[in-house]
């Protein structure tokens, strides 16, 4: 039988060019029906076996129409391809099916590989920066952290509007990466785990009714990772890329070195402000601490302008990485193994992130109806971080308006036992730095094994079984007199933290899928399935406070210990259906239905439908007149869904926890006491009979496909509304609960979104192409709760952050200054504006819309491109720059002479408004300051 194979099968050899002559490389050519093929080299050249005269060559070319051609006798098969349309491309969908783009009638925003790594970053989240119409993205933190990524709108309150992150069709975490307040360095979201170089491409979905099939997870949209695999025909090769980017920060505020410390005319070398004399070289005493040896006998010094006491505190910082691939196929194999190393130095010291990356992709097909895959990728991630957040051990909470007349970094910042030294009471932040230590270390496996059996020509059944489990360890050090928060709030006597979360998500997905012409016109799809998903996390972690021995990092060697043990578990069974018709490759109707039971919610609450429709009505395909050079592809396309989401865990019953009596300012009673323990009923109360969210979506949307593809257009216009939104409904504390957690609220979201791609210049050396992502929408809470107006999201006193409604999603509340009935301020007898006793909107952090454009010029082998992310309106109140402003430190502060040349302060200004106190009340302010 073997010598009768062999016999049987020929080489069959060709060129693989375009319509012009030129050759492609790389272009795909298999067998129809096999996984038996090649990949054409530099000149175009392919080659592949073929046991039949009947066999059917499919080539594929990216940018190219696919094309099919009979072998029949002959050995030599030349390929001319044609230029083929954009949206005629395949997408990944859910559970990884791929689909004709032009057949969607939902939204997908498909980025490859190539944009992915052309600026490699650390984070791949912070890569999707203005590169998708409808998603928001949004950094904070640096290249550590990651970015937030919201995908038309918001759909709950306080629940997560994070988007689901999938990796070859299997849901992985992609917790973390909040911003601490008061304690702790800011941690990155786990898609940083991830390998840029590893994806070969991501794909958006947007809308129930791309998303409805992944569960109530995607409420908020989706995003598909597919990560690079072995290609059949592709010979044995190893690929290597090196990538060296260098970081520094952009910009400091624009200081003034004019006046030194303290707030009148006398100078204070413990004062944090700098409203002190004008320096002029005139002797100044430093503290006592930095008196010895420092200073003349007489203990002064010049008072010295440092302007750049801020900026010498940075550092360049730079991005390293290195990657090796090994990959090829043989017979019915493919592989694909890679190695990945990346090293991340931030712009402040102790700032460091090293990354290593193992992954592997193979399949084989074992039969010729049985194929067996799988995916691993492996990760060790190690980092160093310093503080963050509203607290004295943040190097940069008070190092950002350092005295202009303070010699930063050329005083010292700790004495010879390491006790540290600065001009006031907060942390020195060199000190901070070196002093205050925080690393973790994440080990993460995630990945698959899938089979698939071919069960007639139209009909296979696949098994997919994945993971993703990760240790997440962290260590936290505060020295001895420290003065801010640090990792444990230890109050100078100096902390321990340890820390370790475990994570395991399994995914288990059984699928059946179809696809049947029936007659000539009808082509039908269908997929039917059947997913597990069991999530487990556990954390644990011990803080000791009162640190025994200076430097040395054990708890036992701490005085008392706060430990803390929790575990979260949850499971979710859903079955599925979709089935896709299309009618003469004009007209596509998409039904897709899914039911969960969630154990997140009571027996009786926990079962819950949902479902979406979408058809297209492909005009140059049912008008094949409308067909020219000059359009290529009209096509109109609309849906309708609704998802269900219940993810808030633990939120059907209340609990007790330890007693930490306080008053959030200043001491506090820890249990145990005195050997005691003591417990306390939360504030917030439960709800057993809670219920799940439903958000639904419309959506209608255009693609056309212009000049002969050098323009393309996608339009949509799209409204989501959730309902039943899950929130703490604010209580009244005499009940002896403060909340209580109901179905109370309703968001409504309308929105606008294009993409649009134009390529002036295309020839076959280079191209120029310029793509514009416009993403505008409005997210209103409609509702709350019964007698409820507003719900506190986050912030202080004043300013804060709410849900209001009637308004915008999360408005910036605070203290406005008092004005009378025609706007015009009240002034106190002194002539200053007043706040208001209460707290008022403020300001709307959402913009009016965003707007990526990158453009892409490329010659040959040299590509350059430059990518803009322009966003219009929205407000932001900044704490940094109102600190920078009450300090005296930035240039206009000292816009006018603070004194007056009899030495006296001068006032330079006045408040235009009506004085509603003093001796001038009812009057016009109608002069300086200084005369009232």
């Amino acid at each position: 039988m073997s010598a009768t194979l062999a016999l049987a099968q020929r080489t069959v050899t060709g060129k693989v060019t375009d319509e012009q002559g030129e050759p492609l490389i790389g272009a795909t050519v298999l067998v129809k029906g096999t996984t038996s093929g090649a990949v054409s080299d530099v000149n175009g050249v392919y080659k592949v076996n073929v046991s039949k005269d009947d066999a059917i060559l499919v080539a594929t070319y990216s940018g190219f129409a696919t094309i099919e051609i009979p072998v029949g006798t002959t050995n030599a098969v030349d390929i001319v391809m044609k230029e083929g349309l954009i949206l005629q491309e395949t997408v990944v969908t859910a559970f990884g099916i791929k689909k004709n783009k032009e057949n969607l009638g939902y939204a997908v925003t498909e980025i490859s590989s190539q944009e992915l790594t052309t600026a490699r970053v650390t984070n791949v989240t912070n890569a999707l920066a203005a590169k998708a119409p409808g998603v928001r993205v949004s950094g904070s933190g640096g290249s550590f952290t990651g970015s937030s990524i919201i995908i038309r709108g918001f759909t709950t309150f306080t629940g997560s509007n994070q988007p689901l992150f999938v990796v070859d069709g299997v849901p992985i975490d992609n917790g973390g990466g909040g911003t601490p307040l008061q304690n702790g360095p800011a941690v990155s979201n786990r898609a940083i785990d991830l390998n840029q170089e590893d994806i070969e491409s991501l794909s958006v979905l947007k809308g129930a009714a791309a998303t409805a099939l992944y569960g109530s997870r995607a409420a908020s949209g989706v995003v598909l990772i597919t990560t690079k695999k072995g290609k059949a025909g592709l010979k044995n090769s190893i690929s290597y890329s090196a990538n060296y980017a260098f970081q520094e920060l952009n910009r400091t505020p624009d200081y003034q070195n004019t006046y030194g410390q303290v707030s009148e005319a006398t100078f204070n070398p413990t004062a944090i402000a700098s409203w002190g004399p004008r320096i002029a070289g005139q002797n100044v005493i430093l503290p006592p601490a930095f008196r010895g040896g420092l200073v003349t006998p007489n203990d002064s010094v010049q008072m010295t302008a440092y302007p750049d006491n801020v900026s010498d505190f940075f550092q360049r910082g730079s991005n390293m990485q290195h990657n090796i691939a090994f990959q090829g196929s043989k017979e019915e194999m493919n592989y694909r193994l890679s190695l990945g190393y990346l090293d991340d130095q931030g712009i402040i010291d102790n700032n460091r992130l090293k990354r290593y990356n193992v992954g592997f992709n193979g399949s084989s097909k074992i039969t010729s109806k049985l194929t067996a895959g799988i995916s691993v990728n492996y990760s060790l991630n190690k980092s160093d971080r310093t503080q963050q957040g509203n607290q004295l051990s943040n190097p940069l909470f008070r190092g950002w308006f350092t005295p202009r007349s303070w010699n930063l970094s050329g005083l010292p910042y700790k004495t010879a036992t390491g006790t540290q030294m600065h001009y006031d009471a907060s942390d020195n932040p060199y000190w901070s730095i070196e002093q205050i230590l925080f690393d973790d270390n994440i080990n993460r496996i995630l990945g698959n094994i899938n089979l698939r059996y071919q069960l007639l020509d139209w009909l296979s059944v696949e098994y997919k079984l994945g993971v993703d489990n990760y240790v997440f360890t962290r260590r936290g050090y505060d020295q001895l007199g420290a003065s801010g928060g640090g990792n444990t709030n230890a109050g100078g006597t100096g902390g321990i933290l340890e820390g370790r979360n475990t994570s395991r998500l399994r995914n288990s997905n059984l699928t059946l899928v179809g696809n049947r012409q029936i007659g000539k016109d009808l082509d039908l799809t269908f997929v039917l399935g059947q997913e597990a998903v069991d999530d487990i996390s556990k954390n644990a972690q011990v803080i000791g406070r009162g640190v025994t021995v200076r430097d040395f990092r054990n708890l036992n060697y701490t005085t008392n210990y706060t430990p803390t043990f929790t575990t979260s578990q949850g499971r979710i069974i859903g079955a599925y259906a979709n089935v896709t018709t299309v009618y003469r490759n004009f007209a596509t109707i998409d039904l897709a239905v899914r039911n969960d039971w969630n154990s997140t919610l009571r027996k009786g609450n926990n079962s819950y439908l949902y479902y979406s429709v979408a058809g297209t009505l492909n005009l140059t395909e049912a008008f094949p007149s409308l067909k020219s050079d000059w359009v290529r592809l009209a096509k109109i396309r609309a849906n309708y869904g609704r998802t269900g989401k219940a993810n808030t865990r633990y939120a059907t019953d209340s609990y007790y926890g330890t007693a930490n009596p306080s008053d959030g300012f200043g001491p506090q009673i820890l249990f145990p006491f005195n050997n005691l323990p003591g417990f306390t009923l939360f504030n917030g109360a439960g709800n057993p009979l809670l219920e799940p969210e439903f958000t639904t979506s419309a959506e209608v949307g255009i693609d056309l496909s212009l000049v002969k593809d050098r323009l393309s257009i996608e339009l949509t216009r799209y409204q989501t509304n959730s309902t039943g939104v899950i929130l703490a409904v604010p209580n009244s504390s005499a009940a002896g609960i403060s909340s209580v957690v109901l179905n109370a609220g309703s968001l409504d979201t309308k929105g606008w979104e294009a993409g649009v791609t134009i390529t002036p210049i295309k020839t076959k050396d280079g191209f120029w192409s310029t793509t514009f992502n416009f993403t505008q929408f409005k997210s209103v809470v409609e509702d709350l709760a019964p007698g409820v107006q507003n719900v506190f999201l986050g912030g202080f006193v004043t300013p804060n952050v709410r849900l209001v409604v009637g308004d915008e999603y999360g408005q910036l509340y605070g203290n406005k200054y008092k004005r009378d009935a025609n706007g015009t301020l009240l002034l106190n007898a002194n002539g200053f504006p007043q706040p208001t006793a209460n707290v008022d909107k403020i300001g709307n952090p959402n913009p009016d819309w965003t707007l990526g454009v990158s453009n892409t010029i490329s010659y040959k082998a040299i590509s350059l491109g430059v990518l803009l992310d322009i966003r219009t309106g929205g407000d932001q109140y900044s704490r940094n720059l109102a600190d920078l402003r009450r300090n005296g430190v930035v240039a206009e502060t000292a816009e006018f002479n603070r004194f007056n040349e009899d030495g006296t302060v001068a006032t330079p200004y006045k408040f235009e408004g009506i004085f509603e106190t003093g001796p001038n009340a009812g009057q016009v302010n109608g002069g300086d300051v200084e005369n009232v």
